[in-house]
């Protein structure tokens, strides 16, 4: 038996922004039939954010590469949420992906634990499966992850800091990782790099590779050299993936079927997700005439990039040469999609990026991530109470009106409970509660509690499946 989970938490100042509570899970283990590996996801909307936490445990095995990118664009591609906002998980503005990815380090035993040994990991880093995989453009496209600086987290002996011993003596490895997506970034990149922007007269069916840098191009320099950059450093072969596991929905629950939504091309994940795992594109046939005929016009003139970086010096020889113009062009695109990661390098920010390895309980150490994420805080409550204190005397009722935002609306389910400061869950640690009836509540005064003291008013959405307003309730 395997069990996987995900727990969120909130604090209580955020609860009455976190709205639109979903939960899914794909299952990939034995060709999607069983849940010992897979995904399990939590998303929400939060404060003018939609945000998705997805858990996952990917196969393992050095030479389980491809599979493992599979296993991903299953889980990306199969999970479909009610949200108009955010129908698929590619469509939240962020996106945390966290769990034992099993992307092991592509190097010999011996010369892995001899690096480690003599403290220089961090330049195994430059073998690590996952970044490669992510320069390729195989899998976890604009993801970003802290900078690594703790040892390989896996694999150990049962409560000891000492490597496998074991008959097969594991490759240690990073398996167990954090990372994070932004929706908005991965768009502005997308319309910089012309991948299909508003000036692109060239069919998407041109579209079939990033760039034209082959696999071939990564054997130049390290990883650790390269630019955290698939856009423009990625490969250009495209690899087939395997059919997506057969959806279970209509096992587990009927949903109303949705129309599909046309392709929206400003999202590069979206796109390579329907079109048949081609997660690979090249620039767009427009870009690469528009810089020529620029370029050929003009003899040697100086071009500036879209975002209006530094100028660079073009010549008709860099036109003419397909390997100075392909340089040319790569050099272009990682000023635009540099500065468009700048900007948005604040909205989650990473504070701390560590393992555990005072903890021995298990063969893996684990691995916390501390994140910084933007939101506009200047967001109207859906509901709020008509006072942020009230005040019920023994004896009498206790009238409570809520004031509702424009657009939302009650039903007859929503409910007002009574609770202890310290409640933790609404629906189970309620002392009393009444039904909200045209935008009020009332108490009867045999619910008072008949001694003094403070607790809580909680209103909670049964559509939205949250708490989304609170008060203080002082009994006298």
């Amino acid at each position: 038996m395997s069990i996987m989970q995900i727990v969120v938490f909130a604090k209580k100042e955020h609860l009455p922004y976190i709205t639109h509570i979903e939960t899914e899970y794909t299952k990939t283990g034995f060709g999607g039939t069983y849940g010992n590996k897979g995904g399990t996801s939590v998303r929400f909307r939060l404060y003018d954010k939609t945000v998705a936490m997805v858990n996952t445990h990917l196969s393992a095995h050095m030479d389980q590469v491809q599979i493992r990118d599979e296993e991903y664009w299953n889980i990306m591609s199969e999970q479909d949420f009610d949200d108009p906002l955010s129908e698929h998980l590619y469509d939240h503005d962020y996106v945390f992906w966290s769990g034992d990815l099993n992307y092991r380090i592509e190097l010999g035993n011996i010369d892995v634990r001899s690096s480690i040994k003599a403290g220089k990991c961090l330049e195994l880093l430059q073998h690590d499966q996952l970044r490669a995989e992510k320069l390729a453009g195989h899998a976890f496209i604009g993801f970003h992850e802290a900078p690594i600086t703790f040892p390989p987290t896996y694999k150990f002996d049962p409560e000891t800091d000492v490597y496998d011993t074991s008959e097969k003596k594991r490759v240690p490895a990073w398996c167990d990782r954090v990372l994070w997506r932004i929706k908005a970034e991965r768009i502005e990149i997308a319309h910089a790099l012309n991948w299909g922007g508003e000036n692109d007269s060239s069919d998407i069916s041109s579209l079939s590779s990033f760039t034209f840098s082959d696999k071939s191009d990564l054997s130049g320099g390290s990883v650790s050299e390269l630019s955290d950059n698939c856009e423009v450093d990625g490969g250009c072969t495209s690899r087939p993936f395997l059919t997506p596991t057969a959806s279970r929905k209509g096992q587990r629950k009927k949903k109303k079927k949705k129309k599909k939504k046309p392709i929206d091309i400003s999202d590069d994940e979206a796109l390579s997700v329907r079109s048949p795992w081609e997660v690979m594109r090249k620039r767009t046939i427009s870009l690469m005439k528009k810089t020529a005929v620029y370029a050929t016009q003009t003899g040697s003139a100086m071009l500036r990039t879209a975002t209006g970086s530094s100028p660079i010096k073009v010549n008709k020889a860099d036109v003419a040469d397909p390997e100075r113009f392909r340089n040319l062009m790569n050099t272009l695109e990682r000023e635009k999609v540099s500065i468009v990661k700048e900007k948005y390098e604040n909205c989650v920010k990473p504070l701390v990026y560590r393992s555990y390895p005072e903890y021995k309980q298990s063969d893996h150490k684990p691995v916390s991530a501390l994140l910084e994420v933007g939101v506009n805080k200047d967001v109207e409550p859906l509901v709020t109470f008509s006072k942020e204190k009230y005040v019920w005397k023994n004896g009498e009722k206790l009238n409570i009106a809520v004031r509702v935002r424009p657009g939302m609306s009650l039903t007859s389910w929503d409910w007002v409970a009574i609770l202890e400061p310290n409640w933790t869950d609404p629906n189970k640690h309620y002392q009393t509660y009444q039904y909200v009836v045209k935008e009020s509540v009332k108490f009867p005064w045999e619910n008072h509690p008949g001694t003094a003291k403070s607790l809580q008013l909680v209103f909670v959405s049964s559509k939205l499946s949250a708490p989304v307003a609170m008060a203080t309730l002082e009994c006298v």
